[in-house]
């Protein structure tokens, strides 16, 4: 029969019943606390049999509260736990509580305001470019052939420039302090090929791992990448390339940190065995049917196209898989006499296209025919005649080479120049010099005297067309007054006449200036002379008074600073004489002038020798 049910109770205050006022079955009722106890048998475990209080809380009267005494736990709460008040009241802080908030809240509005405090994460590797190191530059793909193709992707094109590598390996640069350095994993790809693989832990991880480097692993706040992050929060890593296996073909690389995918970098690994290129020049070939200026009989090249002259340019090893740009003959310009040709693209050689062909010019050099016409100068070419040019390939070069060419060339161009060299149809005057107009001009010598009579003189030159020069006669080749015993027939084109013989003396230029009351000029000289006299042959005052020279004045010698010079005193410079040193010297008539000259003429007469034997400058100019 079961154990009779009983109830026992007490008013006393927080009276708590032992084992020993309580069997099984029974119930104690402390009507003091509103507590109500039984007699609990756990079976032997834990504490054992016990006195549990039934109605642990107690009501705060009026309230609508609850409060209960000791440890209260429980796996799963629903409902909005309030907060209470702390002991102590609340402190004020990052935002206001009430004791009535509910807790769910408050924790999801702390845990707000501190992601703000949190710094934000060091970018990822995500989009980041990947540049190669120690490559063999670029180059642009050929023509005509398929190139292995390793990225799974878009084919290579022709044209196109890549990147170019040829030692089967790869590496790069590094990509610095990328996140998270303390977590996920780091891998390497060549094309679909994985060539290394790092993972990431809270510790410090450099490590070289097959072909990727992982290097400077650190706390975010040494940054220079993201910078003003907070200590002890992120790491950050670099990582590159480190001798990657490279196919022969077009290949990609690229790193992925879990989700994270870095740029694509694209090269074209090239398996050419060409050698670098190699120029050569056929001679050159002299215009069949020139046009020709004279100058002292002697003739030389205008600037006319027809007087162009031609070469073949042979460039071998033009290219491989791949080529550098369209141009692969650059021209280095114009040269002291001849035009520039311009620079020549792959597709101006015989057989050329763009992009050019695979091994285009190997075996067989690719040819292109060359033409340089002279330009509009007067000189006279000793080296270096035609224009040097540079060839450059992925595969060497071949620069600064030139025609080998060693015959001298006479340029006479169609403007006059009398400004820069010694033109005899144009001894330029400057300055306001009397009265009238145009420049001097070479007249002829008339004998190898240096005091010849002008009696019966001519006064037109003949040396600006064929023929051979007197002997006296000083000569203008290529803008310079030579004393000459040059034999034109050889060694020079256009080929001229034979001055090797017989021309050992003085040789003189003579020229005129047609001018009005001209009473004193400049002489403007550079180079070496042997003298230089002035006569106006056509005033006869003039001619009587230096009777002794066939009116001839000296300008190595002073003037005497009054009258006329004569026979006592025929010097006619001052301020100081010609030496036969370059200079600016000054010459005077005295008392006379152009005007007493029945023609106006004045006549300059410069004396070379094989000691005193060139002149490259030489103008009149007022004074």
């Amino acid at each position: 029969m079961a154990t009779p049910y009983r109830l026992k109770r007490s008013s006393v205050n927080n009276k708590r019943p032992t084992l020993s006022d309580l069997e099984k079955g029974e119930l104690a009722f402390n009507f003091y606390n509103g507590h109500l106890f039984a007699e609990v048998d756990t079976g032997g475990v834990g504490i054992g049999t016990t006195i549990a209080n039934l109605t642990p809380w107690r009501e705060q009267f009026a309230a609508n509260e609850i409060h209960y005494t000791g440890i209260v736990s429980a796996t799963t709460y629903n409902g909005n736990q309030v907060i209470g008040t702390p002991a102590g009241g609340f402190k004020s802080g990052a935002f206001t509580i009430a004791n009535t908030d509910h807790t769910k809240d408050s924790i999801n509005e702390l845990n707000f305001i501190l992601g703000k405090l949190v710094p934000p994460a060091p970018d990822t590797l995500n989009g980041l470019s990947v540049s190669l190191t120690g490559t063999a530059g670029n180059g642009r793909l050929c023509q005509g052939f398929t190139p292995t193709n390793n990225t799974g992707g878009s084919a290579p094109v022709a044209g196109t420039q890549y990147t170019r590598n040829t030692d089967s390996t790869i590496s790069s640069n590094f990509i610095n302090d990328v996140g998270p350095g303390d977590a996920g994993t780091v891998k390497g790809f060549v094309n679909a090929v994985g060539v290394g693989t790092t993972t990431l832990t809270t510790g410090i991880d450099n490590n070289i791992s097959d072909a990727i480097q992982i290097a400077d692993n650190k706390d975010a706040a040494q940054s220079t990448r993201n910078t003003g992050i907070t200590s002890q929060f992120y790491q950050v890593y670099d990582v590159k390339f480190l001798n990657a296996a490279s196919p022969d073909g077009f290949n990609k690389a690229f790193f992925t940190h879990d989700s994270a995918t870095s740029g694509e970098v694209f090269w074209y690994e090239d398996p050419s065995t060409v050698s670098a290129p190699v120029t050569s020049f056929s001679t050159p070939a002299a215009p069949g049917s020139p046009t020709l200026n004279y100058s002292s009989f002697i003739p030389h090249y205008t600037q006319a196209s027809g007087n162009a002259f031609t070469y073949t340019v042979t460039v071998t090893n033009a290219s491989g898989d791949m080529y550098t740009q369209n141009r692969l003959l650059k021209s280095d310009g114009q040269t002291a006499g001849f035009v520039n040709p311009g620079h020549k693209d792959y597709d101006d050689f015989v057989g050329g296209t763009l992009p050019p062909a695979q091994n285009f010019g190997v075996g067989s050099g690719a040819q292109i025919a060359m033409s340089q016409a002279p330009r509009d100068l007067h000189l006279t070419l000793t080296s270096n005649h035609f224009t040097s040019y540079d060839v450059v390939t992925p595969y060497g070069s071949h620069n600064n080479r030139r025609p080998s060419f060693s015959t001298n060339i006479n340029i006479m161009g169609t403007t006059a120049r009398g400004n820069t060299v010694i033109d005899e149809d144009d001894i330029r005057i400057t300055g306001t010099l009397g009265s009238g107009s145009g420049n001097a001009t070479r007249v002829p010598g008339v004998s190898a005297s240096d005091n010849p009579s002008q009696s019966g003189a001519s006064y037109t030159w003949a040396g600006n067309s064929t023929g051979t020069p007197a002997v006296f006669d000083a000569i203008v080749r290529g803008g310079v007054l030579r004393h000459d015993q040059t034999n034109y027939a050889t060694g020079f084109l256009p080929a001229g006449p034979n001055l090797s013989s017989g021309r050992s003396g003085a040789q003189y230029l003579q020229f005129q200036i047609i001018r009005s009351a001209v009473s004193e000029f400049n002489i403007n000289i550079t180079g070496s002379y042997a003298g230089c006299k002035i006569c106006m042959p056509d005033n006869s005052a003039w001619v009587t008074g230096l009777n002794a020279t066939n009116g001839w004045a000296d300008m190595f010698q002073a003037y005497s600073g009054s009258g006329t010079p004569n026979n006592a005193n025929p010097g006619c410079s001052d301020g100081g004489v010609m030496t036969g040193s370059n200079g600016t010297f000054k010459c005077v008539f005295g008392e006379q002038s152009s005007s007493n000259d029945s023609n106006n003429r004045i006549l300059v007469r410069v004396k070379l020798t094989s000691g005193a034997a060139s002149v490259t400058a030489l103008s009149i100019s007022a004074t």
